[in-house]
């Protein structure tokens, strides 16, 4: 009897568990997904919420593996379709760390990034008229920071061997390849603005590259991304213009070896 009432106990613990797994694993895909934006916007913090659901899917397909496999079954399918929600409650935060690094996740008061703090690049809008939201619910106070730009911790202006009006282009290829699309352009003030995002959902931030001239063939780039909301950005500030170097130095690495080769037919043709 007591051996019964103890299989019944954990029965019972284990439906729990799998019922906490499949809420927070069907919640985790939702918001990754970016299906929440199909609703009102609300100024709930949706990144903030994924990873909490996202740690207590992790840690609930954890517990539930470490029972599943200790665990006597009363059939071998029911211990394969438990084992299976508890692995599948892994994915999301795997997910995660493959396309955006779990060691990037930052609880810093950020929310505001660029790589010159002193002359920050300037965005077309108004930072009033960028916010996602006015009307945040009070219930996430907590989470506010008082907003101001803040210096990218190893990024400073950057120049290049290359007038800006190439840069311009390597620049746009760079948002093409990224597939941020392009904003606003100023030509007059070398000002190019993109949405940019760190996920496959449709969660955006506001991006400006500013390019300035530096004499023949130089050009200064400073960079600036914003949130469109006064919360923590949890570090994707940084992701994204971490992301966009990277980028822009490949196409700056190809332009250059484009250049390259071209040097060698013009002294050909010169001596013709």
């Amino acid at each position: 009897l007591y051996c019964t009432q103890k299989m019944d106990y954990l029965g019972r613990r284990m439906r729990i568990l799998g019922i906490i797994g499949q809420v927070s694993l069907l919640l985790s895909l939702f918001i990754m997904l970016g299906f929440e934006f199909s609703f009102p916007v609300t100024g709930i913090p949706s990144a903030f919420i994924l990873l909490c659901t996202l740690t207590i899917s992790f840690l609930t397909g954890v517990i539930g593996l470490a029972v599943g496999f200790t665990y006597s079954f009363k059939s071998g399918a029911r211990k394969a379709e438990f084992t299976a929600l508890m692995g599948a409650c892994i994915i999301p935060i795997t997910l995660v760390q493959v396309t955006l690094g779990l060691q990037n996740i930052s609880f810093g008061e950020v929310n505001d990034l660029t790589t010159n703090v002193e002359n920050p690049p300037m965005f077309n809008r108004t930072r009033e008229h960028r916010l996602a939201t006015r009307s945040v619910s009070p219930v996430w106070n907590a989470l506010k920071i008082e907003h101001s730009a803040k210096s990218h911790p190893n990024l400073q202006t950057v120049m290049v061997s290359l007038d800006c009006e190439t840069t311009a282009r390597k620049v746009n290829s760079t948002f093409h390849y990224l597939g941020w699309p392009k904003s606003f352009a100023d030509r007059t003030a070398n000002l190019i603005e993109a949405k940019a995002s760190w996920t496959i959902g449709r969660r955006v931030n506001d991006f400006v590259v500013r390019l300035t001239p530096r004499g023949k063939d130089v050009c200064m780039i400073d960079l600036r991304s914003a949130s469109r909301h006064d919360r923590r950005d949890l570090g994707m500030n940084l992701l994204i213009i971490n992301r966009f170097m990277g980028q822009f130095t490949f196409e700056f690495l190809k332009e250059h070896e484009r250049l390259r080769k071209m040097i060698p037919e013009r002294s050909e043709r010169s001596t013709l």
